[in-house]
């Protein structure tokens, strides 16, 4: 199995802060039956700006330490691009998964179709292939919230209209060649149940290309690999044909 989004390189992002806490994560990964890792740091600017030279030699260390402990794993390269409105200048040197054509990518947290779309197109224009991750979590793709009285009254007049936004966004970026990675851990409900239900809607609609673990620390990549989830038909079967 391939984890296709993991924050598993030591001190360049959020994720694990020391080499050990990265080999405890490895050791987890390893001991679930994953035997390649894509490692995908954040690339955003002025928070994480990681350069393709930097994960490439981040990479090669982890592996070598990884190696020296007998862990069954091979750490792939990548990170994980923020399509914002800086995108565009991180593109002369893009960093795919591997030696795939594919690019890990996310929708910033309050970004705009138009920008968004536009980091895409600029991916597909150099012959590569954005991979969106976590799309089940997306305020972009997601339908709005209609908890509580005033949520509810709004609800009846813009459903229909947020709804069909949402899908022609995913249609939209579909259409420009756009894939889609799930976590696994929305699946067993880690992020809320709005996003659980979205992320078995779409697994359901068979829009995810493969999944990830999207882990950034030990104990919380534990707890969502340990998920009953994990061994549901559809998410193995997906688990089992992802190849890179």
């Amino acid at each position: 199995m391939i984890d296709y989004h993991c924050h598993l390189l030591p001190d360049i992002d959020d994720g694990p802060q020391t080499r050990t806490e990265s080999l405890e994560m490895a050791r987890i990964l390893a001991a679930h039956g994953f035997r390649q890792v894509c490692c995908t740091p954040h690339c955003i600017r002025g928070a994480y700006d990681n350069t393709p030279t930097e994960v490439r030699r981040a990479v090669a260390e982890l592996q070598a330490a990884i190696d020296r402990e007998a862990i069954p794993l091979r750490l792939l390269g990548g990170m994980e691009y923020c399509l914002d409105e800086y995108f565009a200048a991180q593109t002369e040197e893009i960093l795919p998964l591997g030696n795939s054509r594919l690019v890990l990518v996310e929708a910033p947290w309050q970004g705009r179709i138009e920008v968004v779309s536009e980091g895409i197109f600029r991916i597909v224009r150099q012959g590569m292939t954005p991979l969106l991750a976590h799309p089940e979590r997306s305020p972009l793709l997601a339908p709005p919230e209609t908890d509580g009285l005033l949520g509810k009254i709004l609800g009846r007049f813009s459903a229909q209209n947020a709804k069909n936004k949402t899908q022609s966004a995913l249609d939209l970026f579909t259409g420009m060649g756009c894939l889609y990675q799930g976590n696994l851990g929305s699946f067993s409900g880690v992020y809320g149940r709005r996003v659980a239900d979205r992320a078995r809607e779409m697994l359901g609609q068979g829009l995810y290309a493969c999944l990830g673990s999207d882990g950034h620390r030990p104990e919380a990549l534990r707890s969502c690999l340990a998920a009953d989830s994990m061994a549901e038909p559809e998410i193995t079967e997906l688990l089992a044909r992802s190849e890179i």
